[in-house]
């Protein structure tokens, strides 16, 4: 998944008795270090002195595709044009108080923000100069994490099957998640999937075995194994393009694989390609695989939580096979077996690699009592030599992850079989996305 640049409304406020000059530099200045630092602005040039003018504009970037929307306190200004304007738009809203003793700009700040307060409107309150790289960045995780949230509204997720073995941790209150993240989910027959992977056509199937044989490293499945495999990707990725799907969570356990072949290989490649899927029906992994790939702009991964070294604070997390591969240090040390026969009689194709060396970001949705909580942690992943799988699985995906974390807190606040991972450290851009959404974070 492509990084998608993140637009920013930007209002700079100012009563026209106050130091208007001052605001002028303000507005002039954040917008400069907000487009040098990467981000689209939007929004009224020069500067806003009452509320019709404020709503107007904010309207405007809303219209604009603004992920959320920056008030600068250029002077002292009226609160009620604030609070207006905040109620009538639907984006996340920041509060910018610079630190100049003459524009009195704090001051502002500190009824603005109290007053938003009182009201129960949620937002940001942000105070320092421009010139602050350490305000940039946090207003940085802020529209990031706007951005995710905007990118999650408003899409669609798909449970292909049923609950797999009664795993309580992956299934939702669909109710919920519509008020919460704006994503609808419906629900498919597996027998579609059946249905539709006995189309393909056979040269599809050649082309595509061709395609696996020449980009990966040891092919040890063949047969109806593999074949049944690449059919099941090629079935999937034309589901996705007939119901335009957005997220996928996917049940093979038991009837798919033991009747025709796991889904493994499948979304592994279709997480490969940017499209998001989670295992064993649970719908939490897939909003928050999706989450990490919006806030990193890469792919995510959907694994087991295995084992805890907890003297060397080391995670293992281990999959069935459906790790995307392009989290291998390079495709040819990704092997494919043939799935454990203990899993499903009729098996399919897996992959086994150990995830490449790099600052990760692991975490993980689940509910407290019917409210919403995300795990969040960072840490560094390890390579480790192939030999290493066999302690658990050798024909499966590793991830060997050293976490920055202590390690009694973070065992108290593993909720689920499953965890997630994406490439580089986003845990501040992940607390403010839970921020906008009224989510307790866990930092352990």
């Amino acid at each position: 998944m492509a990084a998608k640049k993140c637009t920013v409304g930007l209002i700079t406020l100012s009563l026209e008795r106050e130091r208007t000059d001052l605001a002028e530099k303000f507005g002039h200045d954040a917008a400069e270090r907000l487009r040098s630092a990467g981000f689209a602005l939007v929004g009224k040039q020069g500067l806003v002195f009452d509320t019709p003018g404020c709503l107007a504009t904010a309207k405007e970037c809303e219209s604009l595709g603004a992920d959320c929307i920056l008030v600068l306190l250029g002077t002292w200004v009226t609160t009620p044009t604030i609070v207006d304007t905040v109620r009538s738009v639907g984006l996340p809203f920041g509060i910018w108080a610079e630190d100049n003793p003459a524009s009195f700009s704090l001051t502002a700040g500190g009824i603005v923000h109290g007053s938003l307060d009182e009201l129960g409107l949620p937002h940001r309150f942000f105070y320092g100069s421009p010139r602050s790289g350490d305000v940039i960045d946090e207003i940085g995780s802020f529209i990031r994490a706007s951005a995710a949230a905007r990118g999650l509204w408003g899409k669609r997720l798909c449970v292909l099957g049923g609950r797999v073995m009664g795993m309580y941790t992956t299934m939702a209150d669909i109710i919920q998640v519509k008020n919460i993240f704006g994503v609808e989910i419906e629900h498919m027959d597996a027998v579609r999937l059946y249905l539709e992977a006995e189309k393909v056509p056979q040269k599809e199937v050649a082309s595509i075995e061709s395609w696996i044989r020449q980009t990966f490293g040891r092919i040890d499945v063949t047969g109806k194994g593999l074949e049944r495999s690449i059919r099941l990707y090629a079935a999937l990725k034309a589901l996705i393009a007939q119901t335009g799907y957005d997220l996928f969570a996917v049940k093979c356990q038991d009837e798919m694989i033991n009747e025709y072949a796991c889904s493994c290989l499948a979304v592994s490649l279709l997480n490969d390609e940017g499209y998001t899927l989670s295992c064993e029906s649970d719908i939490y992994a897939a909003i928050t695989m999706r989450v990490l790939s919006l806030l990193s702009g890469g792919i995510a991964l959907f694994g087991d939580v295995n084992h805890f070294d907890v003297e060397k604070r080391i995670l293992r997390v281990v999959n069935c096979g459906s790790m995307p591969t392009l989290l291998a240090q390079s495709r040819k040390d990704v092997d494919l077996g043939l799935q454990y026969q203990y899993m499903g009689s009729a098996q399919g194709a897996t992959t086994a690699f150990s995830v490449r060396e790099s600052p990760v970001t692991l975490a993980r949705l689940s509910r407290v009592k019917g409210e919403f909580v995300m795990l969040a942690i960072s840490g560094k992943t390890q390579t480790v030599d192939r030999s290493r799988l066999k302690e658990s699985r050798e024909f499966w995906p590793h991830a060997f992850v050293q976490l920055d974390c202590d390690p009694n807190a973070l065992v108290q606040n593993i909720r689920s079989n499953h965890m997630h991972l994406c490439m580089g450290n986003h845990l501040k851009d992940l607390e403010e996305f839970c921020g906008i959404k009224g989510i307790r974070c866990i930092r352990p």
